[in-house]
């Protein structure tokens, strides 16, 4: 069972406890990341993330707080996304009130040494080249900003060489003043573990954490109209692309509807691209697609990678399974399927201490509460055929189709003519 309760000055915290496993996991969801961010500090969340792992009041070498998890057998990990950035620590239930102290002491004591600030400055752009020299994850990043521009959708997480040299220690530190607060993080707790005895080790270990106010992300602006192509020439083996248009927001009413179209096209390796591009054609090893969905806008993406030669052949592949969805919908067998395969990798999901805190942790900081398991299914579950149809009418348009290519000898004016769909049939 659930248990939610406001502690100290606003500070939310969810408990589910699961008294049939032999771990617990705690996480600290903060409500700031790469959407609250201008363009002047951009990856300035993903930097303050580091530095809360390179020492703290009473462990002020990073080796101490990772021998004070990893030496009884936990986890301690984190990471930022858009909207949060997240620590957590999972450890076998006997050692709860040691993670309760790692992660209370990081997030309130950080040390911010001006040394360890100027060593990280050259690890995270290690980090960015890292991606830089990565196709298959650089064009991702490369179809971001060529679809949304200079705005926080349109930029690394990480951010850029320019901006992280850029940043200042005092901004540094005056950006977690601002946003670790008890109003804007949610602490998230699942396992072996009695729910008064987490809040009040919680409530103890955080007292004094200044009370702050919720934040809110950056309002986004829509994306680039299309069709584009964003190239990048590079002489690895491979062409990659990413095919993108706008999604869905996160209180969108078609979310589920647009859960159940992705799963179709790309969600998984039964899915339309994946059976059509790899098991029947050979033309690529990696094909798929992704939706994501943010405070106010969201994007649904398929990715491949490819021999260069059968680059176009593959996009308009690709394009002609998108039309087909567009103009011809789902069938009901489809529908039935993909029903029972959400539902069935939901509950799977829930089977891992840490599954179970960071899906209550984030919907609770997302939209101030835990979406029941059972609510998720029956909307899924509601979802019609018509309801898929209008998702694709209404995503998968000429107007906002974007194409981002890495590989060698590309040909720009190739590609350009498959960026279209043509007029259904009468």
């Amino acid at each position: 069972m659930l248990h939610v309760r406001t502690l100290l000055d606003g500070l939310q915290v969810v408990v589910e406890p699961l008294p049939h496993t032999h771990s617990v996991s705690l996480g600290c969801f903060v409500g700031v990341g790469s959407g609250h961010e201008a363009g002047d500090i951009s990856g300035i969340a993903h930097f303050i993330e580091h530095m809360l792992f390179k020492g703290s009041r009473q462990r002020p070498h990073p080796k101490l707080i990772a021998d004070a998890i990893e030496g009884v057998g936990g986890i301690l990990d984190a990471y930022t996304s858009f909207e949060s950035t997240v620590y957590y620590a999972k450890v076998a239930h006997m050692h709860f009130d040691r993670a309760v102290d790692v992660l209370a002491d990081m997030l309130r004591f950080p040390c911010f040494d001006l040394k360890d600030v100027e060593k990280e400055r050259r690890v995270i752009a290690e980090e960015l080249r890292q991606t830089a020299d990565t196709p298959s994850e650089l064009i991702h990043q490369l179809l971001d900003s060529g679809m949304w521009g200079d705005q926080p959708f349109g930029r690394d997480i990480a951010g850029d060489e320019h901006s992280i040299m850029s940043i200042m220690h005092e901004q540094i530190i005056t950006h977690w003043q601002s946003f670790y607060t008890q109003a804007n993080m949610v602490i998230s707790v699942a396992g072996n573990v009695d729910p008064d005895h987490a809040w009040s080790r919680i409530e103890t270990a955080l007292a004094g954490m200044p009370v702050g106010v919720p934040m809110t992300c950056l309002p986004s602006r829509p994306p680039l109209p299309g069709p584009r192509i964003h190239l990048r020439d590079d002489d690895s083996e491979q062409g990659n692309f990413c095919l993108g248009f706008p999604g869905v927001g996160q209180f969108d009413p078609d979310r589920r509807a647009m859960l159940v179209l992705d799963t179709i096209l790309g969600g998984s390796t039964s899915s339309r691209l994946f059976q059509r591009i790899r098991e029947d054609l050979g033309l690529a090893y990696s094909i798929g697609s992704y939706s994501r969905e943010h405070h106010d806008a969201g994007k649904w993406v398929v990715y491949g990678s490819v021999e260069p030669d059968r680059l176009n052949e593959c996009v308009a592949t690709v394009l002609e399974e998108l039309q087909q969805a567009r103009n011809d919908g789902i069938t009901e067998e489809e529908l039935a399927s993909v029903k029972q395969q959400v539902e069935g990798g939901i509950l799977l999901s829930l089977e891992d201490t840490w599954s179970v805190a960071a899906r209550n942790g984030s919907h609770q900081l997302r939209y101030g509460r835990v979406i029941p398991v059972e609510q998720v299914v029956a909307e899924v579950d509601a979802v019609s055929c018509a309801d898929v149809a209008r998702v694709a009418s209404r995503m998968l348009r000429e107007d906002a189709m974007h194409l981002a290519v890495i590989g060698p000898d590309v040909a720009p004016e190739a590609l350009a003519e498959l960026l279209t769909f043509a007029p259904a049939a009468s």
